[in-house]
């Protein structure tokens, strides 16, 4: 029941993370100061350009690509986008799961406006639409039938996706101003003239051939939630000629050498403008400021009580389980990220006063669930998980945040990870917290924990709907049994208090 001494919680159970939201915006922050050195630019073999101006390279690059000659005129692109899902995959290294994206875009030549009709396939379901969106290099906003509505974590999630694009991205290029020739550089083996600019994420550069005009790349540093600033470097691949068009034939989006998404394009050709669909956004449309998937966002949490010293911490996105036992602080999982956390060990000085040690419990590696491992790391916390666990939370810890020093990097000369690994089952604060390995088909290296004091179980990620039979379900039950545990109650990171008597009902529903 809600404490009664607390604020009430605005809801009792967290938002789901609908697979085609997460495939969407599960990487996007907000842009802020990045380390700029991530793009890379040292390491190219470079030179002078020859004496030429960033508007000629950029006016020669349109003509090429075929967009001067028919100026009246939009283009149709069909496409589908494979996206790896290395944030949500079992394993945090390769192979990964891929979704896949099928996109209708239209592109308007003259204000650089795409309207994107998008089609999810991917975790076990047939082709889904999912809406329609158009998209400027300054806002994005929802269609519904005529309507159009303001979307700022659409416009986040097109930081990522519009350059994919060839036609978009030199669109943008040639409206800014402050584009000026950097030199010529070696990319993939040959020369290119190099342009830059301050982007969305601050200084990009664009890479170009010289022989045809061609774009061939586009380079930059951009914000991350758990990483800090990647690397990420847009190359257009395989040109292709017809119908007065010049196109790739593939677009690919690496983020630290590693690719993310890569786009194979269908067909693409001019269409009259009289024939396409609406492409003006609203007038006196307001440039955005990008924001995250609501998901993502670290909206003030609310408890939820699940004990005399156990709370569960809510918002929209993400439930965590905070609880006192014996004289020790546990945390179960720490999503979303260093303000999420900070927020959570605000309730934590609330609810538990005085001085406690702190142990973080990691159930499973997803990146959303660990954006803030790096705060509990610097505030000295020891970190519990799965065995399996150890090397990517490392990676986590290692990483160097130069360019915004989140707390970690500012107490990187002190902070260190102290890990305890779980090996099928372990004990922790003298039997008052139980952590148990699920090991299932569908929750390799996971864990549940369960606090006996309350008969109370959580189950990470893997109990995600308390209406159908699911097999990550079936694992958890299969699990809490194995190791001897006999809850009461359940909650999730998506899902509020519930009977364990309904997720065992539904556990036996399945083979």
């Amino acid at each position: 029941m809600p404490n009664p001494d607390l604020p009430r919680p605005r809801r009792s159970r967290a938002a789901a993370c609908f697979p085609w939201l997460c495939l969407a915006f599960s990487t996007v922050a907000a842009p802020r100061p990045v380390d700029a050195q991530r793009a890379g630019a040292a390491a190219e073999a470079c030179a002078a350009a020859p004496e030429t101006s960033a508007r000629e390279v950029l006016d020669r690059a349109w003509a090429a690509l075929g967009l001067a000659a028919r100026p009246d005129a939009v283009v149709r692109i069909d496409a589908v986008d494979h996206a790896q899902q290395n944030y949500q995959s079992d394993r945090p290294y390769p192979p990964y799961f891929v979704n896949a994206l099928g996109r209708e875009v239209w592109f308007d030549p003259r204000t650089g406006v795409e309207r994107i009709s998008t089609t999810f396939t991917g975790q076990g379901s047939g082709p889904v639409p999912s809406g329609t969106t158009l998209v400027s290099a300054a806002a994005a906003y929802a269609v519904r039938d005529t309507a159009r509505a303001p979307t700022p974590p659409a416009f986040g999630q097109a930081q990522q996706y519009r350059p994919l694009d060839v036609f978009a991205a030199l669109h943008d290029w040639r409206a800014a101003a402050d584009v000026r020739v950097a030199g010529r550089c070696v990319l993939r083996d040959y020369p290119r003239v190099v342009l830059t600019r301050r982007g969305s994420f601050g200084p990009e550069r664009l890479y170009l051939d010289p022989r045809s005009g061609l774009p061939v790349a586009l380079r930059r540093a951009e914000a991350h939630y758990l990483w800090g600033s990647v690397d990420a470097r847009y190359e257009w691949v395989t040109w292709y000629g017809a119908g007065g068009l010049t196109f790739p034939l593939t677009a690919v989006r690496t983020v630290d050498g590693e690719v993310e998404t890569t786009r194979a394009f269908g067909a693409i050709a001019f269409a009259a403008r009289d024939g396409a669909p609406a492409l003006e956004l609203p007038a006196g449309a307001a440039p955005m400021r990008p924001v995250p998937a609501r998901f993502l966002q670290p909206i003030a949490p609310d408890t939820v009580r699940v004990g005399a010293h156990a709370f569960l911490l809510v918002n929209p996105g993400y439930n965590e389980l905070v609880a006192l036992v014996r004289d020790t602080v546990f945390v179960f999982d720490a999503t979303q990220g260093e303000a999420r956390a900070r927020q959570d060990s605000a309730w934590v000085g609330r609810l538990f006063p005085g001085r406690h040690p702190v142990v973080l419990v990691v159930t499973d590696l997803a990146w959303p669930h660990v954006g803030g491992v790096r705060f509990w790391v610097a505030s000295g916390a020891a970190v519990v998980s799965h065995r399996n666990s150890r090397a990517f939370l490392e990676r986590v810890v290692d990483r160097r945040w130069t360019g915004a020093p989140d707390l970690l990097e500012r107490r990187r000369a002190t902070a260190r990870l102290r890990f305890a690994a779980v090996d099928g089952a372990a004990d922790r604060a003298g039997g008052g917290v139980r952590l148990a390995a699920i090991d299932g088909i569908g929750s390799e290296g996971a864990l549940v924990a369960y606090l006996p004091g309350e008969r109370f179980l959580w189950a990470g990620d893997y109990v995600q709907d308390a209406t159908a039979p699911a097999l990550t379900t079936a694992e958890v039950v299969r699990a809490a049994r194995r190791a001897g545990f006999d809850p009461a109650r359940l909650a999730a990171q998506h899902v509020g208090i519930i009977p364990w008597a309904t997720v065992a009902a539904l556990a036996e529903r399945l083979p």
